[in-house]
């Protein structure tokens, strides 16, 4: 049997600099938003993403994006 992709949904994933640790390093943390438009392209994306990064209180570190989707067995 063939396998069979169903979309789940897609997230936006920004990844904030938070500070630094001991050793200097930088500590970062996830600002997640999800009901993203599974249909909606990497660049308008990334454009998003950079702008709602801007109007965080820490430095943008990443834009990520997360699709997610289960496997089921095709009859």
């Amino acid at each position: 049997m063939a396998a069979k992709k169903e979309s789940q949904g897609t997230k936006l994933v920004l990844k904030v600099v938070t500070g630094t640790d001991a050793e200097g390093k930088a500590t970062t943390s996830q600002r997640t938003f999800g009901n993203v438009n599974p249909a909606i392209s990497d660049d308008d994306l990334l454009a998003i993403g950079a702008k709602v990064g801007g109007l965080q209180a820490h430095d943008l570190a990443a834009v990520n994006r997360i699709d997610s989707a289960s496997l089921v067995e095709e009859a």
